[in-house]
């Protein structure tokens, strides 16, 4: 990638500036940034993927240093100690599962257990269907939230309504189904249940499945033949469908509008349009109990002794057995396109890891010939099966998992450590770490939180804080008990302060946690605009908040509807302090130095335009990009910075990103690195406090200082006088509409000073 200044072509360009020396940068290739030491080294993670690497900027050299970057579908983010010895972070930790099948007998429900189901991409929260005999037997629904450890009912009979079949399609909604008619739906997780009537004359209802809320099979034996119905609206009416070539036992959804199911009469029968008409695929001796694919093309049929595996999606069948076994199989299914689950009876399991080709007794060492094996689901992580009698199964289907784990990396012994969770797993993540304090005391970030501390069926994740004397602090929300979650993004010098968000029923909200004196933190509290006021009223509260002072006085955080967009600090002395905009579009702050008086961040103007990043020194905003031209005296030609990732805790520091048009066919993001010096202190060189905005601009710009201005001149880039204004205030809009399009300077002019700017008129 080419660097973006007028000057040679090196990668690094000094400029002393009153003695002070400040530099940029730019990296050869794209760098995700998401933190800057003290010692000016930027972590990140390239390639919009990872693991986390270490940027140099003067050496320009990169080294990986492992861990779970946010690129790989993980939260964390990499910052530094002041020493720059720890950094915060994700890590893999590799989790090991036990492979045997492990026995759970419930005594207290000696049922005939059909069905077992879990609700998609949920691993907690599932359900099973039972029946006290096989003919004209009372019902039982039993509901786990803790992955099939315990069970408790939701629904139980008396009136012969036998459960048969189940199908929940999603959290919430679920359909029973059986003896003498009997068909119920939930929409509240199987807390309470709605009977109905599908159809008239049912003797049974023999099998079910549902693709989705609204779309389902259901299939019937009749007090005279067989009948399956379909419905579109989720249960509220039923089409009758036709081709029915016996009675169904089980019935599976492929994709699309295809469904497959068996009957008693060994048929395999096929619809592709939702279930309205069936067609016989093929005839096998002998009744069939189960049907499950793994993909459009793979499936498989179970019957007495053989089961039949299709590859071609249902054309053609082959005739397969295990030898030396003479089981009953009812139902198969896979965890992989390998690993593959027979069940039947008596009491069996097979197993295949090479997709069918050779098999073994899965539960030898526990098997006692007695119960019969019903039903087999695999929620992802473990495979469950039900069966008579209440014995149930489990096993892990994943032998090694790597699970994501807030953690912090020594840059001197290379290793990283697994600071804890709060012990619930969601997409292979338990907890991510986001900000380390200077001293290195203390670790910040988030981790999923038990959902039994809210409703009991929402995700939901806590802000978490460590320290080696307490370990894993969790941090809590104030909203427990409707699942909002919160997130920990920042935390001051010594760990006394820890801020992140608050999910206040949609927005993100601003949340501060103090330091309790007796261990922990005290209950996040919100930040407002005007502490008199509602704390709960959400246009009195700030919004995210990202960043706080290594002193712990200074907060700093984004822009919303509730201060206009724009962006903002915050101190308990003094409150809320807006920064002020140079652009439109929502304020983001992403830097703060240790004593709250530099903020850098970027306004993200829109998704066709570019964001402009903005520095706040003291009480004064201007454009990054101005201040990089103007003050440091870079030229940036037609590759400006966008947007500001991070500042190093002692404000030396700035990193960001980019986008460059003129690299290759459509451009190219280019990472930056800013080395202020002292060029931002005391005795240093001050930016002006002017600004121009929106730039580029159509037929308005407003001009903004903290110095009076006697009159302002705009010449174009021949030098030629294009516009005066005169006799403006510190705040001045100028109708540009009559300029051409092109390059203009903009000089402001007063007793004290005369400044330019540089803007462009589109």
């Amino acid at each position: 990638m080419k660097h973006f200044l007028h000057l040679s072509s090196l990668l690094t360009a000094v400029l002393v500036i009153n003695t002070v020396q400040a530099q940029f940068v730019v990296k050869d290739s794209y760098f995700n940034a998401t933190g800057v030491s003290n010692q000016g080294i930027v972590s990140g993670y390239e390639a919009q993927a990872g693991p986390y690497s270490l940027w140099d900027p003067i050496a320009n050299t990169t080294i990986s240093i492992g861990g779970a970057a946010p690129g790989q579908g993980v939260g964390g983010n990499a910052n530094f100690s002041a020493d720059g010895n720890l950094i915060s972070g994700t890590n893999y930790d590799v989790i090991t599962f036990d492979p045997q099948w492990e026995r759970n007998v419930l005594n207290q429900y000696s049922y005939i257990f059909t069905d077992i189901e879990f609700p998609p991409y949920q691993d907690q929260r599932g359900f099973a269907a039972a029946q006290t005999l096989t003919y004209d037997g009372n019902g039982l629904v039993l509901r786990t939230e803790d992955g099939g450890e315990t069970w408790e009912p939701v629904f139980t009979d008396n009136q012969h309504h036998g459960i048969e079949t189940m199908s929940f399609p999603d959290y919430f909604t679920g359909f029973i189904a059986g003896w003498n008619g009997f068909f119920a739906k939930t929409t509240d997780g199987g807390t309470t249940w709605n009977p109905s009537s599908p159809a008239t004359g049912v003797y049974m209802y023999t099998a079910m499945a549902f693709k989705d809320e609204l779309n389902g099979v259901l299939t019937a034996q009749l007090d005279m033949g067989t009948d399956v119905y379909l419905t579109s609206d989720g249960g509220a009416s039923w089409q009758t469908g036709s081709g029915l070539a016996a009675i169904p036992y089980k019935i599976t959804y492929v994709s699309g509008d295809t469904y497959f199911l068996v009957t008693n009469d060994g048929q395999i029968q096929k619809s592709t349009n939702n279930g309205l008409n069936w067609t016989t695929v093929y005839d096998a001796p002998g009744m069939l109990l189960g049907i499950a694919f793994y993909d459009d093309m793979t499936g498989i049929a179970t019957g007495e002794d053989y089961f039949y595996m299709t590859t071609d999606g249902g054309l053609t069948w082959i005739q397969r057995s295990i030898p030396g076994t003479s089981v009953l199989w009812r139902d198969v299914a896979w965890s992989d396109a390998n690993h593959i689950i027979l069940t039947g009876t008596p009491d069996a399991i097979y197993e295949s890891h090479d997709g069918g080709a050779t098999w073994f007794w899965a539960n030898e060492s526990i098997f006692t010939g007695e119960p019969a094996l019903y039903d087999i689901f695999i929620n992802g992580s473990y495979a469950h099966i039900c069966g008579s009698q209440g014995n149930f199964y489990k096993k892990s289907v994943i032998y090694e998992q790597n699970i994501a784990e807030m953690s912090v990396y020594n840059t001197t012994t290379q290793e990283w450590s697994f600071l804890g969770n709060l012990g619930f797993t969601v997409d292979n993540t338990r907890s991510s770490g986001y900000n380390i304090s200077s001293d290195g005391s203390t670790i910040v970030g988030n981790s999923w939180a038990d959902p039994a501390l809210g409703n009991g069926t929402t995700l939901f994740t806590h802000g978490v804080a460590w320290n080696e004397e307490e370990g894993l602090i969790d941090l809590g929300s104030i909203f427990d008990s409707i699942n909002r979650s919160t997130r920990a993004n920042a935390v001051s010098g010594d760990g006394s302060v820890v801020v992140g968000f608050q999910d206040y029923n949609g927005p993100w909200k601003a949340a501060y946690w103090k330091k309790n004196p007796d261990g922990g933190y005290f209950p996040n509290q919100y930040l407002l605009l005007d502490p008199r006021g509602d704390s709960l009223d959400e246009y009195n509260q700030l919004g995210y908040a990202g960043v706080v002072s290594d002193d712990g006085l200074w907060v700093g955080g984004d822009g919303d509807y509730a201060t206009n967009d724009e962006p903002w600090i915050w101190s308990e002395a003094t409150g809320y302090q807006s920064l002020g905009r140079i652009a439109d579009g929502p304020g983001n702050v992403n830097g703060i130095n240790e004593d709250g008086s530099v903020v850098v961040g970027w306004f993200n103007v829109s998704m066709w335009d570019p964001s402009v990043p903005f520095i706040w020194i003291k009480g004064s905003m201007m454009n990054l990009n101005d201040y990089i031209a103007d003050t440091l005296g870079f030229a940036m030609a037609n590759s400006p910075t966008w947007a500001v990732s991070a500042m190093s805790k002692n404000g030396k520091y700035v990193t960001g990103w980019g986008y460059d048009p003129t690299i290759g066919t459509w451009g190219d993001y280019f990472t930056w690195w800013l080395d202020l010096s002292t060029v931002t202190k005391t005795g240093g060189t001050q930016p002006d406090a002017v600004s121009v905005y929106p730039n580029p601009a159509t037929n308005l710009i407003t001009v903004n200082s903290n110095q009076s201005i006697d009159h302002i001149e705009i010449y174009n880039v021949s030098g030629q006088l294009a516009m005066t204004v005169p006799s403006v205030s510190r705040s001045t809009s100028v109708d540009i509409s009559s300029l051409t399009k092109g390059i203009y300077l903009i000089k402001t002019i007063s007793d004290e000073t005369i400044m330019t700017r540089k803007f462009v008129k589109r």
